[in-house]
């Protein structure tokens, strides 16, 4: 019993795309590159989650405290460049969700 809820386990596990596991090196790969990042599917489950992380204070937007989470997330990357991770934070690791 346990060897089958395994093997069912690992199947739906491999049978879930990669693009819809949405990473925080796949966002930094997505939004190293916006302009073209936003005429991409693929890489719209990364734009969505980093742009999800909104923090807010006394019921307001706080552009400080989502910068600090969504530096958080990026830099779960350990495999990534930190000149891009600053970069993309520097444009928008304080706004809220833009338009793509």
């Amino acid at each position: 019993m346990k060897k089958i809820s395994l093997a069912g386990a690992m199947f739906i596990a491999a049978a879930i795309p990669v693009s819809v596991m949405a990473s925080p090196c796949g966002t930094e790969l997505c939004l190293s590159d916006f302009d073209a990042a936003s005429n991409l599917s693929e890489c719209k489950p990364e734009m969505d989650e980093f742009f999800e992380i909104v923090k807010y204070r006394k019921d307001k937007f706080s552009p400080s405290r989502t910068l600090k989470a969504r530096r958080d997330y990026l830099y779960k990357c350990e495999s990534g460049n930190d000149t891009d991770k600053e970069r993309i934070l520097a444009k928008f690791g304080a706004i809220l969700k833009p338009s793509y």
